[in-house]
């Protein structure tokens, strides 16, 4: 409502606005665009709902260029895939909002999509297009630009022509340059606003295992068709990276101070105080965390360890909500991260409890959300 009464004098003085947010003033600007045109905030929900949910059709085009047809062969295999992410309780709740990750979810997956164009031609406006539409997703939602990063190293190491990483150099900071003028010269921090709790917190060592164990509990499924949790022989093949992982796990455990009672934490610390009313088995699956990524690592360390690391600095509040990496790292598990996953994950089996299991993960917090409210 500030930005609709004056954007000008909102925008440059966003930090002394009545009702404080750390919500990009890009998006508010957006929001306010629209709904002076619909004069309607219910209308202007109904477009930027109806809008975003092209996401699905942006993360299928994404999924045929990586899977098709050299490993699926069946599109619509691919179409059900992207389909899960409306059983998505984040996606669902953040469309209807509306909050802004989702519509920068959107922009990020149009990225994506010009990303993994450009490897399959020689066109290099495909790298710009790229460039471009991931600047877009970082002015509406901050933590999308530290993957520009990825973008840059890859298509630097991928094309190894000054005349290109040039380019690429200066229109990421022609693309910047606003937001840069906006933080540094007027001094508008707008993501350290909000409450406190909302506020940035660099202490990664406090809040990693949260992530980590986020970023697993959406991998189960590729974890089952990889037969993770039944692996034969097991212990003897994994025996020195099990002995690894107890001073490892003891360390992370020792430096975590996360106080649940605040907010966010994820659905594994949620449950483990639920039953438990206390930490000690979300302790207690500590070491599966960090294996899994250990193992994730091993499959192609270089590329995994990149966008795992951008995913956990993308995540500076103090605070880390489920809903953060949620439907975010189910795309990334199936684009950027190098799994290795082949033709046989794309059976109707696997797919079947692809969908039962976020079914399952949606009722959770439908349940959590209107009876338990852990």
């Amino acid at each position: 409502m500030e930005f609709n009464n004056n954007i000008v004098s909102s925008l440059i003085n966003f930090e002394e606005i009545q009702n404080k947010t750390r919500v990009s003033p890009i998006y508010l600007i957006l929001i306010s665009f629209l709904n002076n045109i619909f004069k309607s905030l219910e209308l202007t929900r109904f477009i930027l709902f109806f809008t975003i949910t092209f996401s699905q059709i942006f993360f299928y085009k994404i999924l045929k260029l990586v899977f098709y047809p050299n490993i699926v062969k069946n599109k619509k295999n691919l179409f059900l895939l992207s389909c899960v992410i409306f059983i998505s309780p984040s996606f669902r709740a953040n469309v209807i909002w509306p909050e802004s990750a989702m519509l920068g979810l959107m922009f990020f997956l149009i990225g994506l999509y010009f990303f993994f164009k450009s490897q399959r031609t020689t066109e290099k406006k495909y790298i710009y297009l790229n460039i471009f539409f991931i600047a877009i997703a970082a002015y509406i939602r901050p933590s999308f630009a530290v993957f520009s990063v990825f973008f840059f190293i890859y298509n630097s190491i991928k094309f190894k022509n000054l005349k290109i990483i040039i380019s690429i150099i200066l229109l990421n900071i022609f693309l910047a340059v606003p937001a840069l003028y906006y933080v540094f010269i007027l001094d508008v921090h707008f993501f350290n606003q909000g409450v406190k709790l909302q506020s940035l917190n660099l202490n990664y060592l406090n809040k990693i295992l949260v992530i980590f164990s986020i970023i697993f509990f959406h991998t189960i499924p590729i974890l089952f068709y990889k037969n993770f949790f039944y692996e034969k022989s097991f212990f003897s093949k994994n025996l020195s990276l099990l002995i690894l992982l107890l001073p490892i796990s003891a360390i992370l455990i020792y430096l975590f101070s996360y106080d649940i009672n605040l907010t966010g934490g994820g659905i594994f610390l949620h449950i483990s105080y639920f039953i438990f009313n206390s930490y000690y088995f979300f302790f207690l699956l500590v070491p599966f965390f960090i294996f899994f990524i250990i193992k994730l690592l091993q499959i192609d360390f270089y590329r995994n360890f990149l966008i795992l690391a951008l995913v956990v600095i993308s995540i500076p509040q103090f605070t880390v909500y489920h809903k953060y990496l949620d439907p975010l790292i189910l795309i990334l598990l199936f684009t950027l991260f190098n799994l290795r996953i082949e033709r046989s994950f794309f059976n109707f089996r696997n797919l079947c409890f692809l969908y039962l299991f976020y079914t399952i993960y949606y009722f959770i917090t439908f349940f959590n959300n209107y009876f338990l409210k852990t």
